[in-house]
């Protein structure tokens, strides 16, 4: 390595000319790692999610910008659980744009509240809170609904688009589909490529997987309740086997394990996550959410794969956490 080398952070970490798909991206940490890459230059940004006007709000905010040009964010509802609507997506991106670079999985749900447990009395109490999430009949209701929302939803949703990300990795010069172990993909770089939107002889990126768990995922102690921390703990892991699974295809996969930030989520349960309990002795803000992200997204993350970044202001450290 040449320490003369040049350093420009703006090239360093930034999303410039990626094509980025993130689920739950119309609020929350999704809205702000979207506003952060459509501010570094992303091409396009698909914003998916169930709920319509949050992802229209949510796109036009992004596409208010001064420095976003006014295309960049589009809303495409969808249905994360259901097959038929992500493949649905997936069509509607491949015809706009005809691949992608990065997909965030992002969307996720608190699940059935099992903290108060801890404050439990009795067995008969501490069943009646356990119990919660399970159908009188004996149906999974909501514990199912946050298994399938925060961990299925990743497979699903990575599975389908494949084919995009796969394109990605070919729009850069880069070998498509399978390379058997112990060979190396090769990059055919000819003067063609240079000239594609976001894409220079020297940038090695590979299109990227990042699945949005939580720390939760390694807390022993519950947060939301016993369904949430099972759900993430599964979503890092999903995120991990794929970095293993995918490394014939030239894919990377990623996890991001977000503490407490601002959204929708913990702002209602703000008295469950006091600032007390984290060392920084704040929530994360939009400045550690932006930085992380475009580290990964940009040229200085390009060496990351099958990564776990904690980004939680040190509040793990404070908990009984798995090993």
């Amino acid at each position: 390595m040449d320490p003369n080398t040049t350093v420009d952070p703006n090239n360093i970490c930034s999303a410039k000319g990626l094509v980025v798909a993130i689920t739950g991206g119309g609020s929350g940490i999704g809205l702000a790692m979207a506003s952060a890459m459509a501010q570094t230059g992303a091409k396009r940004i698909y914003l998916l999610g169930r709920r319509a006007d949050v992802l229209s709000t949510a796109a036009q905010t992004l596409n208010a910008l001064a420095n976003v040009a006014a295309d960049t964010a589009v809303a495409l509802p969808t249905d994360i659980n259901s097959r038929a609507s992500v493949a649905a997506a997936a069509a509607a991106i491949e015809r706009e744009s005809g691949h992608l670079d990065v997909l965030v999985n992002n969307a996720g749900k608190t699940g059935p509240p099992n903290k108060a447990a801890l404050e439990a009395q009795s067995v008969g109490e501490l069943q009646e809170v356990l119990l919660t999430g399970f159908e009188e009949d004996g149906g999974d209701g909501d514990w199912l609904d946050t298994l399938r929302t925060n961990t299925a939803s990743v497979a699903l949703v990575t599975a389908s688009f494949l084919h995009l990300l796969d394109a990605g990795n070919a729009r850069r010069g880069w070998q498509a589909g399978r390379v058997e172990a112990g060979a190396t993909r090769a990059r055919k770089w000819t003067s063609e490529l240079g000239e594609r939107e976001g894409v220079d002889e020297g940038d090695l990126r590979t299109s990227q997987v990042l699945t949005v768990a939580s720390i939760a995922g390694f807390n022993r102690q519950i947060t939301a309740g016993v369904a949430y921390n099972a759900s993430k703990a599964a979503a890092v892991h999903v995120g991990k086997v794929l970095a293993t699974l995918l490394v014939p295809w030239g894919v990377r996969s990623n996890v991001v394990a977000p503490g407490v930030y601002p959204s929708a989520m913990t702002g209602e349960h703000d008295q469950e996550y006091p600032v007390s309990q984290v060392p920084a002795g704040r929530k994360g803000s939009f400045d550690d959410i932006a930085g992380l992200i475009l580290y990964m997204v940009g040229k200085g993350g390009s060496y990351l794969n099958g990564s776990v970044q904690v980004t939680d202001g040190g509040r793990l450290s404070g908990f009984p956490s798995t090993y």
